[in-house]
């Protein structure tokens, strides 16, 4: 077995499907399919079910958490042994669709033109979902939000506060009038949508109406145009109620505080790439938010 043959089956894991796979890693197919069936001759065990496409066996999915495992300290020690003072080779960023209180693609656009010879990429999913991604090493690091955060296996370089308020149109004058109208929120799992619920739920509030918008500007452009009320970062709005386009209602603290926590596995070699993004994120924000 070697790291060629784990990083193929890893690729075919992800994409489902050995062209896919093979356009990823720019082998050609024939190659793919010979590798993983070498891999399976040499392991003895079937690792794909090869219907409508490749789907793990049990046995794949025993193997594909050990196969990240060293994918990673091979290119750990790829890293430790490159790594010099300029900033260089992959860095992979992870993001909520929720992070406001950072601006990503300022930051994004910055380090580029700063360090053009790191290969940045950036992939956006639920907070969960990046949290394993960073338990396995498939990212540097990623921005997640939650009101609490709790995990032994990796560290938080920097955290950002934000208020979260309740926004409708300039016409609604209370928040019984609010209650009234539909939410336009995130999909269940969201930890906004987590903190109003409990809101809700201490003022005794059943019976509402949900839009699901994956989107904070989707939600502030449906509030404006009069879809409904949503529960949004108090940054994300201030223009637009300064401009008249809508009103803004504070929540009590313990249900209007979260929290974009920057991490990291705790075992990942921290590179020149890394330091310099988490300097530069400091740079560009607004320092009073950073209370790490």
């Amino acid at each position: 077995m070697d790291s060629n043959d784990l990083k193929i089956f890893r690729a075919v894991a992800a994409e489902g499907n050995i062209t896919k796979a093979a356009q990823t890693l720019g082998y050609v197919q024939s190659n793919v399919t010979a590798r993983i069936q070498h891999l399976e001759t040499e392991l003895g065990a079937t690792l794909f079910y090869r219907q409508r496409g490749m789907v793990l066996t049990s046995e794949g999915e025993k193997l594909l958490p050990y196969a990240e495992h060293i994918l990673h300290l091979f290119e750990e020690a790829a890293k430790v042994v490159s790594n010099s003072s300029e900033p260089s080779g992959r860095l992979a960023i992870g993001s909520t669709h929720l992070t406001y209180s950072i601006n990503i693609p300022e930051i994004f656009s910055q380090y580029h033109k700063k360090y053009p010879e790191v290969n940045l990429s950036l992939i956006t999913t639920k907070t969960e979902d990046l949290i394993t991604k960073i338990l396995n090493f498939q990212l540097d690091g990623a921005f997640v939000k939650a009101s609490v955060l709790e995990e032994k296996n990796f560290v938080s370089e920097l955290v950002c506060q934000e208020k979260l308020v309740l926004i409708a149109s300039p016409e609604i004058k209370d928040l019984h009038e609010l209650y009234k109208l539909p939410f336009l929120l995130n999909s269940v799992g969201c930890v906004n949508r987590e903190m109003l619920m409990r809101y809700f739920n201490s003022q005794g509030i059943r019976d509402l109406t949900y839009i699901e918008f994956n989107s904070i500007d989707a939600s502030i452009n449906g509030v404006i145009s009069g879809l409904g009320a949503a529960f949004v970062p108090e940054d994300s709005i201030r223009r637009y109620e300064k401009a008249g386009l809508l009103r803004s209602f504070c929540v009590p603290e313990e249900y209007s505080r979260v929290y974009t926590y920057f991490i990291r596995n705790k075992n990942s070699v921290v590179t020149s790439a890394f330091l310099e993004f988490v300097r530069m994120i400091k740079e560009t924000n607004d320092m009073n938010l950073v209370i790490k």
